[in-house]
């Protein structure tokens, strides 16, 4: 059978793979998705999230589902997880949020059995920008050489601020998502260039670093978000040593587990500021399988 020809764009250039994370029930996210792909004539594959959700079967059928995955993939799940605040989350918390950092870690392997020297990884509710592939090609001229594990396309949290201000203009017309959050915290009263930006205000080279115009060097392990963020095979390598001496444990959302190897210098990371992919407007009303806490 012939091999495809490879599409003529940045995107398909640079990344050896691309995926999309969608679970098998979800057919309307992904019918939008790849749309927006299309539409940019990018190529990419369509990645069946595992299911973790168990949300109306009962403790019992939580915990064998568990138990399942830990045979199945090989992992470790801790059904007494805690989330990022310390506090103790249900096992209907745990499965979903695990089930994501189970999905990468699937996907690093394949990585490094298949030697994908770049893979990028895209949730199914992201909104790519305007002459993205134009923006990811200024992008990696300006990375040039420089060796990267994570490569965020999207990023949330401390990640550069172009695009953001302490002042409305027309330049930035929509207040920041925070301040729906976090009202009357002033901390928080910024406005932005997109409505979708999840960006917080970074003023301390210790969470992010300027490294180019239109790149950031995170450090600190401030940042979020695995909406759409690249792997390098050297990248990959180190997170499966990472989780091998964790025993494969992938009880918290992946995002947690990068944060935490970034701020302990395991893994060096960089991102698009602005960035070139946007998550769908984060709310605390939304069409999500993962536990979001504000």
């Amino acid at each position: 059978m012939p091999r495809k020809k490879k599409s003529n764009n940045t995107f398909n250039k640079f990344f050896d793979k691309i995926f999309v994370i969608n679970l098998f029930d979800k057919t309307k996210r992904w019918k939008t998705v790849e749309k927006q792909f299309k539409n940019r004539k990018i190529d990419i594959d369509r990645f069946i999230a595992v299911d973790g959700r168990c949300k109306n079967q009962g403790k019992k059928a939580c915990l064998e589902k568990l138990k399942s995955f830990e045979i199945s993939y090989n992992i470790c799940i801790d059904p007494k997880a805690k989330n990022r605040f310390g506090d103790r989350m249900k096992i209907t918390e745990i499965l979903p949020a695990s089930s994501l950092t189970l999905g990468t870690l699937l996907l690093l392997r394949a990585q490094v059995k298949n030697g994908w020297k770049t893979m990028l990884l895209c949730e199914d509710d992201i909104e790519l920008t305007r002459d993205i592939d134009k923006k990811l090609k200024q992008g990696i001229k300006e990375l040039g050489n420089k060796k990267w594990d994570l490569l965020y396309l999207g990023c949330g949290g401390f990640c550069g601020d172009n695009g953001l201000s302490w002042k409305k203009d027309e330049e930035h017309p929509y207040p920041s998502t925070f301040q729906t959050i976090y009202k009357g915290n002033k901390d928080y009263d910024f406005y932005v260039s997109h409505p979708n930006d999840l960006r917080d205000m970074c003023e301390d080279n210790r969470y992010c670093e300027h490294f180019s115009e239109h790149i950031t060097k995170l450090n600190g392990g401030h940042h979020g978000g695995t909406w759409c963020y690249a792997w390098s095979l050297e990248g990959a390598k180190k997170m499966l040593k990472v989780f091998e001496k964790n025993k494969n444990t992938v009880s918290v959302h992946i995002d947690q587990f990068n944060n935490e190897q970034v701020k302990n210098g395991t893994l060096s990371a960089y991102a698009f500021n602005p960035v070139i992919v946007h998550h769908e407007k984060m709310t605390q009303i939304r069409d999500s399988d993962i536990p979001w806490e504000w």
